[in-house]
């Protein structure tokens, strides 16, 4: 059955255009259509291969799950955050663990709690009132005043539990808690 129709189309792999015969016709030559095809193997190996990387992933979380002591690896890969970032939690004292020789093992009750104790704490801790503006200083001015890096202002804040305020775009500190730091005396 031969066909007289000329249909144009747009070719779905070189996006050129061409003449077609039939109204089914994707692509513009055999390059294209052998291309397309080859395009969508590779790309149906390359899906597969990701599924079983995922499975193989989530057969290791079951299997962590399912121990009551781990390693910093398998804690890493279980909360999804980095090992260096389990060794800081471990260095300021918040995650407790066990070392055998070299090995450090984290319980997996104290890595389930350790969720569960900031929210304790943050419900048992008095809510600080804000002290008001002309009470407290603004990054800004505590680096102008006293000739303090923001890194190291932060630093500072951070290693004294200084509480920041926020309101609106700025971010304001007691000017008492600052004045103790660097040892201003009131006039």
């Amino acid at each position: 059955m031969s066909s007289k129709i000329e249909i144009t189309r747009i070719c779905e792999f070189c996006k050129n255009e061409f003449t077609a015969r039939t109204t089914k016709t994707l692509y513009c030559s055999l390059k294209c259509s052998s291309r397309a095809y080859k395009a969508r193997t590779r790309q149906s190996k390359i899906d597969h291969s990701n599924k079983q990387t995922e499975t193989a992933k989530n057969a290791n979380l079951e299997v962590i799950k399912t121990r009551d002591f781990i390693d910093v690896n398998m804690a890493s890969n279980l909360l999804g955050i980095s090992r260096r970032t389990i060794y800081r939690l471990i260095q300021r004292g918040e995650l407790d663990i066990a070392k055998f020789g070299t090995r450090t093992v984290i319980r997996r009750c104290d890595l389930d709690s350790f969720f569960s104790i900031p929210l304790q704490e943050a419900l048992l801790r008095p809510v600080q009132e804000f002290p008001g503006l002309d009470k407290c200083y603004t990054i800004t001015q505590i680096q102008q005043k006293f000739g303090i890096s923001n890194g190291a202002l932060y630093m500072l804040i951070q290693r004294h539990g200084i509480i920041k305020y926020s309101v609106g775009k700025f971010n304001y500190v007691a000017k008492k808690d600052i004045d103790i730091i660097f040892n201003v005396r009131e006039k």
